[in-house]
């Protein structure tokens, strides 16, 4: 396992709750989005998908779920997340 993540897997960088009314995740860079409750998703991926997609809308994930890649501009419209922050 590489020490990046160890780090981003335990918080070490911090992480934030992302909902539909605390938005602060279209500031952040993140590293993994966790599902606290099934959540209704948006955010720009930097890293490279199988589908060259680098944008998604509207991505249901179900609870406790974790998603990892890096992700900007996040935006929860339904549910509950946690975002771990990239740096």
């Amino acid at each position: 396992m590489s020490i990046d993540l160890l780090r981003f897997s335990s918080g070490f960088y911090g992480m934030t709750e992302i909902d539909a009314t605390n938005t602060v995740g279209a500031t952040e860079f993140f590293s993994a989005i966790q599902a606290l409750e099934e959540i209704t998703v948006s955010y720009t991926s930097g890293g490279i998908s199988a589908n060259n997609q680098a944008t998604f809308t509207n991505l249901v994930v179900p609870q406790g779920s974790i998603i990892f890649g890096e992700f900007t501009a996040v935006s929860v419209s339904a549910g509950k997340a946690l975002g771990y922050l990239k740096e």
